[in-house]
């Protein structure tokens, strides 16, 4: 989740909210914080405030590029939005009977990226089946086939994505995942 009081956070939430193309990573999505400051009701009351420090700091923020004095959500304030998403939808704890697979295949060469892969998995709430097939209840296939197709770019492999409507012997998985049967 985003710190509540910072600008950044703010405006990330915001994006999360009202953004259509967020999973479109072919599309730009562009926004003014001088705008947004001006309309919010509840930032910035106090007429001293300035614009500038806010602004400054929005600047120098992974999550935005500014090019010609227009803000840009950057990869990594998608994927921080996105990552949000997956995390609001872990904790809802609704299941639908169908279990979501992540299953790769990546050279021994590149043990970093793979390794990077299941951190992301498991931080994501995936639970590990075998090595290289990691499950889940959630469905977060929308999210996760973005992420999946951003990280992709830069890994030696194989992944792909199911969904499986059964998984035998599962009691185990449904335990970790305290999901009634």
């Amino acid at each position: 989740m985003y710190k509540k009081n910072s600008l950044t956070n703010i405006i990330l939430t915001y994006l999360e909210e009202t953004s259509k193309d967020l999973l479109n990573a072919s599309s730009a999505i562009v926004f003014n914080p001088r705008k947004f400051m001006r309309n919010s009701i509840s930032l910035y009351r106090d007429p001293q405030h300035s614009f500038y420090k806010p602004i400054h700091n929005l600047k120098r923020s992974p999550f935005f590029t500014v090019k010609n004095d227009e803000f840009y959500l950057s990869s990594a304030g998608r994927i921080k939005i996105i990552k949000n998403i997956i995390q609001r939808k872990r904790e809802a704890k609704i299941w639908d009977k169908k279990w979501r697979a992540v299953v790769f295949d990546i050279p021994e060469s590149n043990r970093h990226e793979r390794n990077f892969l299941r951190k992301e998995l498991k931080w994501m709430g995936f639970k590990e089946l075998q090595h290289s097939i990691w499950i889940t209840p959630y469905d977060t296939e929308r999210e996760l086939l973005f992420l999946l197709e951003f990280w992709q770019k830069d890994f030696k492999g194989d992944i792909k994505f199911l969904v499986a409507e059964k998984i035998t012997n599962d009691a185990d998985f449904r335990k970790q995942f305290n999901l009634k049967k």
